[in-house]
């Protein structure tokens, strides 16, 4: 009787167990919320409403400042400041996270550095767009994770573009008379010039309207071939050249500085390698599709180049170049019969096989190279491809 009692205390205690169990599941989570700091910041900017202008491009466009954020955490908590922009409509278009120096609280941007951040956000120059920045202060060191500080603000700017679509070589000669020279971008949006003309020597400028001589690029002081941008009259150098003849014009204006270089002139355009001693073989029509050196430096339009295999064979495998893709047209030849333009440069006029033989170059080795040739210098090189 004593057992069977005692069975159902066990019993009983055993489903208030489970009971207890089933409870505390059915019960509804407990959640916690961080507590979202008010703005102490009160983050200001020095202009609203902004245009960008390229005449200032190296002097600040804009400051942001703000107060000191909330201490919070407790005594050996230290605070961080991060700034960042960002497109207001879309929250979109995010700057790097800019992490401010201890003890500061204000940070500025020049009129390049914000148009930079607009063209990197593909914001057409002249558009107006609305950016909101933000402030970020953040709590190290505390003993719990607290939520950061924000504050914001917006303002309208307008950028402009860096570079334009054409500037205008000046050219001024010993006896008053003026010429100018149209020269544009060979690749869009590169900031690199070229134009070809005929020269005579004269003292020159590069302008940015074909209607006035200011704003303009004259020399600088970093040598003769160096440029600085002017926007107004004054104690300014012009550039000499003291060539004559046909030459391309060649003004960067990444680095502002100008080349002149003279250029073999190129029937076709174009170079084409042809030979056993690369993958085109003795096909004209192939070296068409594959076999093309190609000018890829806007700031070098003087070297071509062909990277791709080689093949020594021996030493019987050839190769020469083409310049008007036609067996009976013009080729560069070697200097002389197997020629390794890894160790002899010389490069010769364009000529006819009659006028001179069928000399080609060979190389000493397989391997993948890049082949160079220089039109200003006239040099051919065969480099190992990197």
């Amino acid at each position: 009787m004593k057992s069977m009692i005692m069975n159902k205390i066990m019993k009983l205690i055993c489903l208030l167990f489970l009971a207890s169990i089933v409870a505390s599941c059915n019960k509804d989570p407990e959640y916690y919320t961080l507590e979202t700091p008010a703005d102490q910041m009160l983050l200001r900017t020095s202009s609203a409403d902004l245009t960008l202008e390229k005449e200032k491009e190296n002097e600040t466009a804009i400051t942001f400042t703000w107060n000191a954020a909330a201490q919070r955490g407790g005594a050996d908590a230290n605070i961080a400041y991060f700034f960042r922009m960002y497109m207001a409509d879309l929250h979109s278009n995010v700057t790097s996270l800019y992490e401010i120096e201890a003890g500061e609280r204000s940070i500025s941007f020049t009129h390049n550095e914000l148009n930079d951040i607009l063209a990197s956000w593909s914001i057409l120059p002249g558009d107006k767009v609305t950016i909101e920045a933000e402030v970020i202060a953040q709590v190290n060191s505390s003993a719990q994770y607290l939520k950061p500080e924000l504050s914001k603000t917006q303002f309208d700017v307008v950028g402009y573009d860096k570079n334009a679509t054409a500037i205008y070589m000046v050219m001024i000669k010993e006896d008053g008379e003026r010429s100018m020279r149209r020269m544009t971008e060979k690749v869009v949006g590169s900031g690199i010039y070229q134009s070809q003309a005929e020269l005579k020597p004269c003292k020159y400028f590069f302008a940015l309207s074909a209607e006035s001589d200011y704003p303009c690029y004259m020399k600088g002081e970093n040598g003769d071939n160096s440029l600085q941008y002017v926007t107004e009259e004054g104690d300014y150098e012009m550039l000499e050249n003291t060539k004559s003849g046909t030459y391309t014009m060649v003004v960067d204006l990444n680095v502002f500085d100008v080349n002149i270089v003279s250029l073999y002139p190129l029937p076709k355009d174009g170079i084409w390698i042809v030979g056993n001693s690369c993958e085109v073989g003795w096909d004209l029509g192939v070296a068409k599709e594959k076999g093309a050196l190609q000018s890829k430096d806007p700031r070098h339009p003087e070297l071509w180049t062909y990277t791709g295999n080689f093949y020594y064979n021996g030493g019987s495998n050839e190769f020469k170049l083409s310049v008007d893709l036609d067996w009976g047209g013009r080729f560069f030849f070697a200097p002389h019969a197997a020629a390794n333009p890894a160790a002899e440069h010389e490069l010769g006029e364009a000529r006819y096989q009659d006028n001179g033989g069928d000399l080609k170059w060979s190389v000493a080795s397989d391997g993948k190279y890049t082949l160079t040739v220089d039109l200003n210098q006239m040099r051919i090189y065969l480099n190992p491809a990197e």
